[in-house]
C-alpha cells in the first residue's frame, strides 16, 4: 500500500469525500488538496527508517509542507508509524481549519487579536517523544512570537520543533509558511529545557485564519 493510498483511506475514515485527481487527493472536489510521499528510506540492521512528506495545496497555490519520521521492521510498518505521528500532530489542525472536523482532545481553538485584526487560531497538541518536562513558558513564548509578526495574508501556518540530542547539543526550528522564523527560533532555544543525555523532542503545528 502506497503512502497516497494510506492518506486516501485516512481521510475517508473521517467521512470526508476523497477523490484522486492527478497526483493529488481532493476533498469534496475542491482545494485544499493533499499529497503524501515517502522519502529518505534507509535500511538499518534492526529495521527501516523513512520520512513521510505531506503537502497541502491551498486555493492561492501556496503549499503547506509537513514531514514526519517513521521507523519499523519493514517499509509498511515504518510508513504506518510516520502516519501515526502525522495523525497525532498536524492532521487534527488541518481537519479543523479546512473541513470543520474538531477533535477536542487533539486541538485547541482560540480567537486572537493581532495588529488590530481578529484571527482564529487552530492549535495542535504538543507532539512529544521521550521523557521530559515541557518548559512552562513555551506556549506563551510561541503565542507572543506569533503575535509580534506583521501578518498581511489571510492564512498562516507555523511549525515549531525542538530536539535535545544530548546535554550539549540540540536542534531548534521555527517556521512561518515554510520559511525560517529566526527570532522565535532563538527564543525557543533559550527556554529552560531539561539537560539530558537522552534524546527527546517536541513539535507543534498551528494554523491562523483571519476572521
Amino acid at each position: 500500500m502506497t503512502a497516497q493510498e494510506i492518506l486516501f483511506n485516512l481521510l475517508q475514515a473521517y467521512d470526508l469525500k476523497a477523490l484522486e485527481y492527478k497526483d493529488w487527493i481532493l476533498v469534496n472536489e475542491q482545494l485544499p488538496a493533499l499529497h503524501a510521499s515517502i522519502q529518505n528510506l534507509k535500511i538499518h540492521e534492526n529495521g527501516i527508517s523513512l520520512r513521510l512528506d505531506i503537502r497541502i495545496l491551498l486555493e492561492n497555490k501556496n503549499v503547506i509542507g509537513e514531514s514526519f519520521t517513521g521507523i519499523g521492521k519493514d517499509e509498511l510498518s515504518a510508513t504506518q508509524n510516520a502516519f501515526h505521528n502525522f495523525s497525532m500532530n498536524s492532521l487534527p489542525v488541518l481537519l479543523s481549519a479546512f473541513w470543520q472536523i474538531e477533535e477536542n482532545e487533539q486541538i485547541g481553538i482560540e480567537e486572537w487579536e493581532i495588529n488590530g485584526k481578529l484571527w482564529k487560531a487552530f492549535i495542535g497538541n504538543f507532539g512529544c517523544k521521550g521523557d521530559f518536562n515541557i518548559p512552562i513558558s513555551l506556549f506563551p513564548s510561541l503565542e507572543e512570537g506569533i503575535k509580534n509578526e506583521k501578518l498581511t495574508e489571510n492564512l498562516y501556518w507555523f511549525r515549531f520543533y525542538y530536539a535535545n540530542l544530548n546535554k550539549k547539543d540540540n536542534m531548534t526550528e521555527a517556521l512561518i509558511n515554510n520559511e525560517p522564523l529566526k527570532t522565535l527560533e532563538k527564543k525557543i532555544e533559550n527556554l529552560d529545557w531539561e539537560k539530558s543525555d537522552k534524546f527527546y523532542s517536541l513539535r507543534n503545528f498551528i494554523i491562523l485564519q483571519k476572521k
